[in-house]
């Protein structure tokens, strides 16, 4: 079993700069997905389709985003937040920037939906897994910080989408839409990989530790799963960069004098060829059992069998539907009872607005002692629900600028503390890895609920269904939520309790 190396987080100093990268990278990479309504009307004229199908788009764009979350932490562990983000800028421009030249529906499904999608998943996850590192105490303030990059830039893209679709048409602004997307590759170069600060009195002892395991005897598979089994924190920065020089040459020698051990009882068995097939045999399987363990580990199938983590998924990844679902469809509901386009992209820049409001001032309230991130989380939820389940019940655009508010409001609060309420339930050593399986389920779901959600106006010929559905399932989403929360209260009570006995 590997050592996690302990850390503190700075809560500041180039943390800061990070947060400025990451706010860059959310405002243009999710201005565009949020400001895909605007791109869906356009879609819907030029090519004839029917909804669902044309739908279809913004669902792999936002299901690709969140499907390839998995692959993003483990990238992201292995290479670090820079690399992974400006692979991302790059995959996701050149995605529109072939979109401009597609013939039909189903090119697009692939480079304005697959392509940056994917390559939005690697910026995303990358930018809150930096973000969560560098910051602690502060770390509700400074997500809120940086997801409001995200109704800034929806406030901001849609309609400057709008304006570049009148002036050059769609496939004019999709191309300077891939050339704006690469100014996320800016915001990456801030994301440096954090020097993990260790004290003094913790390397001592994991020096200690060491030289002990070093000179220890023991079987040839206990020294094969030392070295298979090195802390995670380890995964994308140079042993230089994250501690002592000290504790590094102590880890070198470590690796070094179990390398020489494994070979000498290697050498020791070589009079007996059955003894030796046996024991080459084992290190095989050995190796092999702890790196599989290690790939258990790194996509968190572990976490999958915590009841407290299923129910916070499955409350996620209706959320991400009934959140989702109006952002794609509410300029077109405005454009079908007779509210110009202009107007109808508005919308959109009025609910991204609120967003950002709501993600700075509920994110700072969520670092506050008094403030439970938990239930502000849920109640924005059953809030947001109640707002779409009425909204049906008039079509006036004042009216529906109201509910983008709300709804914008709502939206930012859910998302803002998304990650936070992660950690709560999870434990800050997890969040990568639940992290990115939490978005591969968000994003299956995505995939069948966004295109439905247009095929049943495509039935009814009204989009009254759609919203009654949705601020159902927001409202579902918001029980799963505090039935988690609350079983989540009860371990972490238990294990107090259990803490406590074994003290005394």
């Amino acid at each position: 079993m590997g050592t996690r190396t302990p850390h503190v987080s700075p809560d500041g100093g180039w943390g800061w700069a990070v947060v400025l990268g990451c706010f860059v990278v959310h405002m243009i990479m999710d201005g565009f997905v949020y400001a895909f309504g605007v791109f869906y009307i356009e879609f819907l004229d030029y090519f004839g389709s029917d909804k669902g199908t044309t739908a279809l788009i913004g669902s792999l764009l936002n299901g690709m985003y969140l499907f390839a979350g998995p692959i993003a932490s483990v990238l992201t562990n292995r290479y670090g937040p820079r690399v992974v983000t400006i692979a991302g800028g790059i995959i996701s421009s050149t995605g529109f920037t072939a979109s401009a030249f597609a013939p039909n529906i189903y090119w697009l499904c692939v480079t304005f939906g697959v392509i940056p999608g994917i390559g939005a998943a690697f910026m995303y996850v990358a930018a809150i897994s930096c973000v969560g590192q560098y910051f602690e105490k502060k770390r509700a303030f400074a997500m809120g910080i940086t997801l409001c990059g995200t109704g800034i830039g929806t406030f901001v893209l849609a309609p400057l989408t709008e304006y570049l679709i009148e002036l050059y048409t769609w496939r004019g602004a999709v191309l300077i839409a891939s050339g704006i997307m690469l100014n996320c590759v800016v915001g990456g170069l801030f994301f440096k990989p954090l020097n993990l600060k260790m004290k003094r009195e913790e390397t001592e002892k994991l020096d200690i530790n060491k030289r002990e395991v070093t000179l220890d005897q023991d079987s040839s598979e206990e020294k094969a799963s030392l070295i298979v089994g090195k802390s995670d924190s380890f995964l994308y920065q140079k042993s230089s960069d994250l501690c002592d020089s000290n504790v590094t040459r102590s880890q070198s020698n470590m690796e070094t004098h179990t390398n020489n051990d494994l070979v000498l009882n290697t050498n020791k068995s070589s009079p007996s060829c059955p003894n030796t097939t046996n024991s080459t045999r084992r290190k095989v399987w050995t190796n092999v059992d702890h790196f599989l363990k290690k790939l258990y580990t790194i996509f968190g199938c572990a976490m999958c069998l915590d009841i407290v983590y299923i129910f916070f998924v499955i409350s996620n990844c209706f959320g991400s539907i009934g959140s989702g679902i109006p952002y794609i469809y509410i300029p077109d509901r405005a454009y079908e009872v007779g509210i110009s386009k202009t107007d109808a992209s508005f919308l959109l820049s009025v609910a991204g607005m609120a967003n950002t409001v709501a993600r700075l001032v509920f994110g700072w309230l969520a670092s506050r002692e008094f403030a439970n991130p938990s239930v502000m989380y849920g109640l924005s939820l059953l809030l947001c629900g109640i707002a779409t389940f009425v909204s049906p019940f008039n079509d006036s655009h004042e009216f529906l600028v109201c509910y983008s508010v709300l709804f914008g409001a709502c939206a930012g609060v859910y998302i803002c503390l998304n990650a936070i309420v992660l950690v709560h339930f999870v434990g800050i050593d997890n969040l990568t890895s639940s992290f990115g399986n939490m978005l591969l389920f968000k994003g299956l779901f995505l995939l069948i609920g966004t295109p439905a959600a247009g095929w049943l106006f495509d039935e009814t010929g009204s989009y009254a269904i759609t919203f009654y559905s949705d601020g159902i399932i927001l409202c579902l989403s918001s029980v799963l939520l505090f039935i988690g929360y609350v079983l989540n209260e009860n371990k972490l009570k238990k294990s107090r309790e259990t803490s406590n006995v074994l003290y005394e």
